[in-house]
C-alpha cells in the first residue's frame, strides 16, 4: 500500500483509496449484515466494540490537541452508545468486559485523526446497519442499536462537519502520520475483534 500522494489528493482522498482493502477486511470479519446473525453473535460484536472504544476515547482525553481538534475528540463519543446498547440486550454491567491493550498509537492529533476516521465511519456505515438489523434481530435504538444508529438523520451533517477538521491536515508529513494511523487503526480493532471470536 503507497503513501505517495499526488499534488492533487487530499488526505481524505488518501484515506478512503489507502485504507480501502482494511475497511473490507473488518467488515469480512464482522459479517454483520449476514441475515442468520443471532442476538448473541450480535451483542458480543459490540462487546469486543465497547472494549476498544472506551480505552480509545480515553486515550483522546489525554492528548495535548489544539482547541479546535480537542472539540472534534470530544464532540460525540460513541461509548455511551455502546454501553446502553449492551445494559438494553442484557448487560447491566459492561464495566467488567475486556478492554483491549493492544491500541493503535495515539500521542499526537494526526494519530488520533485518523482513528476517529475509523471510529466514525462505523457510524456512517451503520445506517444500513441498523435498517439491516432491525429487520433481521427486530432491533431498534431503544432496544439495542443505538451505536449503529449513530447520528440518525443527522449523521451526513455531521459526518461532513467532520470532514472539515481534516483541512489542517494536508502536508505530505501529516498526510502520512494520519494515513497511517487510520491504517493501524483499522488492523487492532479487527484484530481484537477477531481474538473475540465474533463471527
Amino acid at each position: 500500500m503507497s503513501n505517495i500522494s499526488t499534488p492533487n489528493t487530499g488526505v481524505l482522498g488518501r484515506l478512503r483509496s489507502e485504507t480501502q482493502s482494511e475497511h473490507t477486511a473488518i467488515e469480512q470479519t464482522l459479517d454483520l449484515m449476514r441475515d442468520h446473525l443471532s442476538i448473541g453473535e450480535y451483542r458480543s460484536i459490540l462487546e469486543r466494540f465497547f472494549g476498544f472504544y472506551r480505552p480509545v476515547e480515553l486515550q483522546f482525553t489525554r492528548v495535548t490537541v489544539s482547541a479546535e481538534v480537542e472539540a472534534l475528540l470530544l464532540l460525540r463519543p460513541r461509548e455511551p452508545l455502546l454501553r446502553a446498547d449492551l445494559i438494553a440486550l442484557g448487560l447491566p454491567t459492561p464495566d467488567t468486559l475486556p478492554m483491549c491493550l493492544e491500541l493503535p498509537p495515539l500521542s499526537t492529533a494526526a494519530q488520533c485523526l485518523g482513528c476517529l476516521y475509523v471510529m466514525e465511519g462505523a457510524t456512517l456505515g451503520g445506517q444500513v446497519l441498523s435498517r439491516h438489523l432491525e429487520r433481521t434481530l427486530c432491533v431498534t435504538p431503544e432496544s439495542g442499536a443505538r451505536f449503529f444508529t449513530g447520528d440518525g438523520p443527522r449523521t451526513g451533517e455531521m459526518w461532513k462537519a467532520f470532514r472539515v477538521a481534516f483541512t489542517g491536515f494536508d502536508t505530505q508529513e501529516t498526510q502520512d502520520e494520519v494515513v497511517a494511523s487510520a491504517i493501524a487503526s483499522f488492523r487492532a480493532l479487527r484484530a481484537w475483534c477477531a481474538a473475540g471470536s465474533v463471527t
